[in-house]
């Protein structure tokens, strides 16, 4: 019976655990699956030793008060891992710690195979992690195919074939239920991320930007993500609800597919709206410092991978001191309201989306994963 260990640190790596976990069963049924990870992987078949809960944590200065935890969280694992033995170690995104974990696992004997599903954006910032990547991983299944090639250039073991969104979206439809709460309503979909930071640095500024909507007749719908804890999701509502706004909590990627355009905070929701074919106002606020610190470490211009795509700027970003509603309400309105803005962003999408492939991406990982 094989043994796999998985380690996955946010609701993203969740869902790709998930996508993995249900294509390594399908292969090996009697394949036992477990490590740190969260509600979608438990649902796949996989075992959470500890949740992925443990790393929702966001920023430089948010995290310094939390690294003494997630220590002992690290050397916990390591001997687990080292007792179990595994025949391959997953370790997914969350970069920040699960270098140090495949590090660890190095160091502490572990010769098997260790694989980093969506490896650390060395493209973009912090390029000197690619030597942890050639020492301590035998491979790396990376999201995109411009990563894949700057892995390759720079020497580390990579494989590719497509994101694993584009099989994930291909049945994605809007169902009955929305269709009749929704029936004739101009949506403008309100994404305030999945994790705590997310929300406490946004829903201010989304909750302003859907009172200048409704002021012109749009219906702002904010988007409930299914991976937030219960409290996060309830505060959420209650925030909403108390705003006087509606909500939805079918699905972050039915909601996109039902409206006419998308403001939310970066990260996997953009690729997911691109995919969608819906535009995107991306928005990142933080605390000052932390933007700081980070504009002296980052290497690239922009933070939306769809803008990476193509030499197209498909959405616009929103960042610190302008991310605030009436920018953003102008951002919506300039892609609505001109056809010409509008049939050139929708062609740049178009050619994005043919840029990430067609394949089975988590059929792909697990193939990967199960070769000798």
């Amino acid at each position: 019976m094989k043994n796999i260990f998985i380690s996955c640190g946010e609701v993203s790596g969740d869902i790709y655990a998930a996508d993995l976990i249900r294509e390594l069963l399908k292969i090996s049924p009697d394949t036992k699956i477990w490590g740190m990870l969260g509600t979608e992987s438990e649902k796949s078949g996989g075992l959470a030793k500890w949740s992925y809960e443990e790393l929702k944590l966001m920023g430089i200065i948010e995290i310094l008060p939390a690294i003494p935890r997630i220590l002992r969280l690290k050397n916990n694992i390591v001997r687990e891992v080292m007792k179990s033995n595994p025949d391959a170690v997953i370790l997914i995104d969350s970069p920040d710690f699960n270098l140090i974990l495949a590090r660890s696992l190095r160091k502490s004997g572990y010769n098997k195979k260790i694989i980093s599903l969506i490896p650390p954006t060395v493209w973009a910032w912090r390029s000197g992690r690619v030597k942890n990547l050639k020492r301590d991983f035998d491979l790396c299944l990376p999201l995109f195919l411009f990563e894949h090639k700057f892995l390759l250039d720079h020497g580390v073991n990579s494989l590719w074939k497509a994101h694993p969104l584009v099989h994930d979206l291909r049945d994605i439809k809007i169902s009955q239920e929305f269709a009749n709460r929704f029936s004739g309503k101009k949506i403008i979909a309100l994404m305030p991320g999945s994790r705590h930071y997310d929300i406490k640095f946004h829903l201010d500024i989304l909750l302003g930007t859907a009172e200048i909507l409704r002021g012109k007749n749009y219906c702002p719908v904010f988007s409930i993500a299914q991976g937030l804890t219960k409290n996060l999701a309830d505060n959420l509502r209650e925030r909403v609800k108390d705003s006087g706004f509606d909500y939805w909590e079918g699905g972050g990627r039915e909601l996109m597919l039902g409206s006419l355009a998308v403001a939310g905070v970066s990260g996997t929701v953009a690729v997911e709206s691109m995919l969608l074919g819906r535009y995107m106002v991306v928005i990142y606020n933080m605390k000052r410092i932390t933007h700081a610190i980070l504009k002296c470490l980052v290497h690239v211009e922009k933070i939306s991978i769809p803008n990476y795509l193509t030499d197209k700027q498909l959405y616009p970003e929103l960042l610190c001191g302008d991310a605030k509603p009436e920018k953003i309400v102008n951002e919506l309105e300039k892609y609505l309201l001109d056809s010409a803005i509008k049939s050139e962003i929708d062609s740049g999408l178009n050619e994005a989306k043919n840029l990430m492939g067609t394949d089975n991406a988590a059929e792909f990982w697990a193939k990967c994963v199960l070769k000798p």
